[in-house]
């Protein structure tokens, strides 16, 4: 089974699928599965630093990273050293995201998550630059809105308006 969920940057869903058969199984992954969005949680991380201040040119160690117990680590145990905050998020590298995390703050993050559009429940542990927290994927294309629009934060919606066929509005969808 897979999910897709393409909106523009108003909120307006272009396109979703949410499996693959509607009469096999009416459970819309696109809207109702949650899941771990991983890596895709990595720009809040760094979102929240550049809006306390951070360069995206500044200089961040990549390399083995242990917070209390946990310690993740890069993909195939690779490591790039110093490299910047840029170069940090293109390459998704789990020891800077980390390090970026616990010097920006983990309350930062998650607020900077919530107000591009995050409502689900964020962990207060130091996975959650590595998005271990679930959610759905028309939730995680919401939030990722703001990013192509300007900053503003959008609400996702099928349905702008309904009209009779003598075309009386019946309803039309409020500006947020």
């Amino acid at each position: 089974e897979a999910a897709v969920v393409i909106l523009d940057g108003e909120g307006r869903i272009k396109a979703m699928a949410g499996g693959r058969d509607y009469r096999a199984s009416q459970f819309n992954r696109a809207a109702d599965a949650r899941r771990q969005p991983g890596s895709a949680f990595k720009p809040f991380v760094f979102l929240a630093a550049l809006e306390l201040g951070a360069d995206p040119n500044a200089l961040v160690d990549d390399a083995p990273v242990s917070v209390g117990a946990w310690s993740p680590s890069n993909y195939k145990d690779q490591y790039f050293g110093s490299v910047t905050l840029t170069e940090a998020l293109a390459r998704s590298l789990n020891g800077a995201t980390v390090r970026v995390q616990e010097q920006t703050g983990r309350g930062a993050v998650r607020l900077a998550a919530r107000r591009m559009g995050v409502a689900s429940p964020l962990s207060v542990g130091p996975a959650l630059a590595l998005g271990v927290d679930a959610m759905t994927p028309l939730e995680l294309a919401g939030a990722y809105a703001p990013l192509v629009n300007g900053g503003y934060r959008i609400e996702p919606h099928g349905v702008e308006a309904m009209a009779t066929p003598d075309g009386e509005i019946v309803y039309r969808r409020e500006s947020s």
